[in-house]
């Protein structure tokens, strides 16, 4: 289906979901929001949930609901869109049972990208992945257990960073994870004493991203909210503005652009009073 033009906006890009009638314009800080594109697969059921930058292109990590929408796990995959168009440029799927959730992506420079499920992450070679259309054989893993958990990931441009959504505020931390990992820890698992630095973070935070300032992005929701801080590299919050509800993982791109995504408007989540089904660059100098 064509990209289909929202009243008083540009066009949205990518794919429209056939399922999806009307969406909910009027969010916080709509004016902050741009270049949207309808998040991949909606038809099929995915739920996005990690969102990363490479060159032209953003990825998307999502899973599938499985065995029903009531689900909060199942299949995973990885897709790759063009950022200037929206359309779909490939992907690849994470091997049955290795991944249930899909919570983080982070681009890792020279073709890696670095992926955090639940309990496990892996740092992915994208071409090898996408010739393939599976990760199998283009990746290496690590399970994570104690406080780590990978709720959502970014990259500071050196280390890859994990982060644990809660409600608990002893537990709202993100994990500095350095880039040895993988080489010390493939097929073995972690805890948090392998973490070289830790920060904390906001309740229920579900992505973040390093910006070219140096400063925190995270983002924070569930149904009825979403939020969006500004902290410093010591986890201080600087900043706090409203953002549509279901908003999950951040990424900055080669422009110094950042994004976002909500998983608003998919079908498992369609009884909320948001849908708001997009991946969408914000401008912060517009966040009031």
């Amino acid at each position: 289906m064509a990209a289909c033009a929202t009243p008083g906006t540009a066009p949205v890009l990518g794919t429209r979901p056939t399922y999806l009638q009307a969406t909910t314009e009027n969010v916080p800080n709509a004016a902050a929001l741009a270049n949207r594109i309808w998040t991949p697969a909606m038809d099929d059921s995915f739920v996005p949930q990690g969102l990363t930058s490479a060159g032209r292109y953003l990825f998307v990590s999502s899973y599938r609901p499985t065995p029903d929408l009531k689900s909060n796990t199942g299949p995973c995959r990885v897709f790759r869109i063009e950022a200037a168009t929206g359309k779909m440029a490939g992907g690849f799927d994470l091997p049955a049972g290795s991944c249930t959730h899909s919570g983080g992506l982070a681009y890792m420079g020279a073709g890696r990208l670095f992926l955090a499920d639940t309990r496990q992450v892996f740092l992915i070679d994208i071409e090898k992945a996408l010739a393939a259309g599976t990760s199998a054989g283009a990746s290496r893993a690590v399970k994570i257990t104690g406080e780590l958990r990978g709720s959502y990931a970014t990259f500071d441009g050196k280390d890859a960073w994990i982060g644990t959504w809660t409600k608990e505020l002893p537990k709202a931390r993100m994990f500095r994870l350095d880039a040895r990992l993988f080489d010390d820890y493939d097929g073995q698992t972690v805890k948090e004493d392998r973490a070289v630095e830790s920060i904390p973070v906001p309740l229920e935070a579900q992505g973040a991203a390093f910006d070219m300032a140096g400063n925190l992005w995270v983002s924070a929701s569930n149904s009825r909210w979403g939020k969006l801080y500004k902290l410093d590299r010591k986890g201080n919050v600087k900043g706090e503005y409203a953002m549509p509800a279901g908003l999950e993982d951040l990424t900055v791109d080669d422009t110094g652009r950042l994004w976002g995504l909500s998983e608003s408007g998919t079908r498992k989540y369609l009884d909320w009073e948001t849908r708001f089904p997009y991946l969408f660059s914000i401008d912060t100098a517009k966040l009031r």
